[in-house]
C-alpha cells in the first residue's frame, strides 16, 4: 500500500516534533540539575581548617572543620586535637600497638571521601582484620611537598614513634621541592649548603591577605550541550575536540606546558633536574632520620590519573600537544626507584594496582576532581598492606 506525499510529510513532521519535544524536556531537566549542582571549582574550603605556620607555611588547625560540596561528592572534613584529619590519637601508642605514619598531600588527607574511606583508615582496618595491632596515622596535608613532609616528620611525626613511615609521592612534589610557593602560598625552601640541606626562609613569610574570592560566572547556554561536551571530553576527547573545531563549542586551546608536568618529558629540562637533586636529598633525609629511630621508610608513588586512564592521557596529550616520545609516563617512578636504591628506602608503585581497578563503569579517580574516590583509596590501601605484611616491616601478629 503506497503512502501519499501528504501522509509522508505528516510522519516526518511528527518525528521532528517528537524529537524537538524530547530535546526540550532534556534541556529543561538538565538546566534544573545544573542550577542545583554544587560548584566544580575550589571554593576555599581548605582555608576554613588551615592556618599559617612559620615553619611549614600552613598546617591544619586543631579541631577545625569544613564541608566540601563538589559536583562529584559532598564530604565533611574534621581535624582532631593534634592537627590531623584522623581519629583522636595520643602521642604515645597504646600498649602492644605499632604505629604507621602516612605523610603526603591531598591524596592522603583525602578530602574527597569520608574519613573511614581514606587510605590510612582503610589500611588500618585491613591490617587489624588480619590480627595486627596497628595504628595508621593520617598526616597528609593538602598542598604539601616532600620538604614540608620532612619538616612535619621531624617536629611532629617522630612524637608518635612510628615503626613505618609512608611517604606518598605525587609528580608535582618534584618541582615544588625547589620552590618557595605553592598556589601563591609561601612555603619552606631548602638549599644545599656543602652537601647539607638548610632552610633559607625560616620563618616562612606570611601569606598575602586573601582578597575577595573570584568565582567563575555561572554557566550559561545550553545545558544539554554542556552535558554532551563533558561526556565526550572525559570519555572521547578526540571527538570532543573535533566537534569543537566544527563550532559546536570552544575547542581546547593548547597552553604552554606547565613546568611541573615536564617531569615526564625526556630528557627533562634543567630546572626539573635541579629539583630532582633536591628531592633525592629530602627523601634521603627522611630515611636517614627514620633509621636511627628504628623505623623503615616506604615511598608510595601516587600516579596521576593520566598514568592510569588512557582516556585521561589522550585528553592530556590533546591539551598540551604532548607526544610519545619524548613524554614518558613511567619516568617519575623509575627515578624514585633509582633514588631509593641509592638512599636506602623502598618504593611502591601504585600504578599497576590502580589500572587493574578500572572497569567499564568507572575507575579509582574522580573525573572532574582528579583525586581518588573510595575505590582509589581502597586499592591503594590494599597495595600498601601487601608490602607491610612482608617480613621485617611489622612485628608478628
Amino acid at each position: 500500500m503506497s503512502v501519499s506525499p501528504r501522509e509522508r510529510r505528516s510522519r516526518v513532521l511528527l518525528v521532528v516534533a517528537s524529537l524537538a519535544v524530547t530535546l526540550a524536556v532534556l534541556e529543561a531537566a538538565l538546566r534544573v540539575a545544573r542550577h542545583f549542582r554544587p560548584p566544580g571549582y575550589e571554593a576555599g574550603e581548605e582555608a576554613q581548617y588551615t592556618e599559617y605556620d612559620p615553619l611549614l607555611g600552613w598546617r591544619k588547625r586543631p579541631l577545625g572543620s569544613a564541608t566540601y560540596r563538589r559536583r562529584e561528592f559532598t564530604v565533611d572534613v574534621a581535624i582532631n586535637r593534634r592537627g590531623l584529619r584522623d581519629v583522636e590519637r595520643d602521642y604515645e601508642a597504646p600498649p602492644g600497638v605499632t604505629r604507621v605514619l602516612a605523610l603526603g598531600d591531598s591524596f592522603v588527607e583525602g578530602y574527597t571521601v569520608p574519613l573511614p574511606e581514606t587510605v590510612s583508615q582503610r589500611l588500618e582496618a585491613s591490617l587489624r582484620a588480619d590480627g595486627r595491632h596497628v595504628d595508621v596515622l593520617n598526616a597528609g596535608t593538602s598542598g604539601y611537598s616532600t620538604d614540608q613532609e620532612y619538616l612535619f616528620y621531624m617536629t611532629e611525626g617522630v612524637r608518635y614513634a612510628p615503626r613505618v613511615v609512608l611517604v606518598f609521592f605525587y609528580y608535582n612534589d618534584v618541582l615544588y621541592n625547589d620552590r618557595d610557593r605553592f598556589a601563591q602560598q609561601p612555603k619552606p625552601l631548602f638549599s644545599d649548603r656543602d652537601g647539607r640541606l638548610e632552610l633559607v626562609n625560616r620563618p616562612v613569610p606570611l601569606p598575602s591577605p586573601a582578597g575577595h574570592e573570584r568565582k567563575p560566572p555561572p554557566p550559561g547556554g545550553s545545558a544539554l550541550l554542556e552535558w554532551l561536551h563533558d561526556r565526550l571530553l572525559y570519555g572521547a576527547p578526540r571527538a570532543a575536540q573535533a566537534l569543537g573545531r566544527l563550532g559546536l563549542w570552544e575547542p581546547l586551546v593548547r597552553p604552554r606546558v606547565p613546568l611541573e608536568i615536564r617531569v615526564y618529558e625526556q630528557p627533562p629540562p634543567s630546572e626539573i633536574e635541579t629539583a630532582w637533586t633536591k628531592t633525592a636529598d629530602l627523601l634521603g633525609a627522611i630515611a636517614g632520620e627514620a633509621s636511627p629511630r628504628g623505623a623503615r621508610v616506604l615511598v608510595v608513588y601516587v600516579p596521576s590519573r593520566f598514568e592510569v586512564d588512557e582516556r585521561a592521557w589522550e585528553l592530556t596529550r590533546i591539551a598540551y600537544d604532548a607526544r610519545e616520545p619524548p613524554w614518558d609516563r613511567g619516568a617519575v617512578f623509575r627515578r624514585l626507584e633509582q633514588i631509593g636504591a641509592a638512599r636506602g628506602f623502598d618504593v611502591l608503585d601504585l600504578t599497576p594496582s590502580l589500572r587493574q581497578a578500572r572497569h567499564w563503569w568507572g575507575g579509582p579517580y574522580f573525573e572532574y576532581d582528579g583525586h581518588w574516590n573510595a575505590l582509589g583509596h581502597a586499592t591503594a590501601a590494599r597495595a600498601v598492606r601487601d608490602v607491610l605484611e612482608r617480613p621485617g616491616w611489622l612485628p608478628p601478629d
